[in-house]
């Protein structure tokens, strides 16, 4: 069995806070005063807080409320527009992403509305898929050395090994020990995302995988 870690195409567009890209674009000032005061980044409160699983750490649990794309300066070409992008700490789908994802990670996740400037007739949700399954061989895994941070995880993950006699058969899942908060595949995910003709995804059976599969 092949797994893959789940992230979003490189030449899709890629999103952030407005504030972060005040930094490096100014045209958006108008348009922001018409969001405020929420159109920051906010940690999870209320009840959505009391779903996320404790183990979901740092920045990774901070309520993306209101998104553009992040253009770097000098400023690039827009991304292409998929079912799938992200965030520095977030992931975000349209309606038949989400459907693909609640089903493979058996109802385990959490989502809230997020907005995209220049996107706003579109649905988007921000994910967080909690269904963790303890099935990442850690003493074969290749990963960097833990910063330290948080007690119990490693670092960045770089060639994963996965136990099969651990794996619960979920489609899709998140490990405990990776406070990065990855998400992995089966084979079988790959399968209805290229059959749902879903597009913005990359999966990637290590790091730098040249052989990626790019849907």
């Amino acid at each position: 069995m092949n797994f893959f870690e789940v992230n979003a195409r490189q030449d899709f567009a890629g999103y952030c806070s407005p504030e972060v890209a005040e930094g490096a674009d100014k045209r958006n000032w108008k348009l922001l005063d018409l969001f405020k005061p929420k159109h920051r980044s906010e940690p999870l409160n209320g009840g959505l807080a009391a779903l996320i699983d404790s183990r979901v750490v740092g920045p990774n649990r901070d309520q993306e409320i209101l998104l553009e794309e992040y253009l770097g300066e000098p400023p690039r070409k827009p991304g292409k527009r998929g079912d799938l992008h992200r965030s520095a700490n977030g992931l975000f789908v349209r309606p038949a992403a989400l459907t693909l994802f609640e089903s493979a990670s058996r109802g385990r996740l959490v989502i809230s509305p997020t907005t995209i400037i220049g996107r706003e007739d579109e649905d988007f949700k921000q994910i967080w898929v909690l269904n963790f399954v303890d099935c990442l061989d850690v003493a074969k895994t290749v990963a960097s050395p833990t910063g330290g941070f948080y007690k119990g995880k490693i670092g960045v993950i770089k060639r994963p090994v996965f136990d099969e006699n651990r794996w619960d058969g979920s489609d899709l899942f998140v490990v405990p020990e990776d406070p990065s908060f990855c998400l992995f595949c089966s084979e079988n995910f790959v399968q209805q995302w290229k059959a749902a003709k879903l597009k913005g995804a990359m999966f990637a059976r290590f790091l730098m995988d040249p052989d990626s599969i790019i849907c």
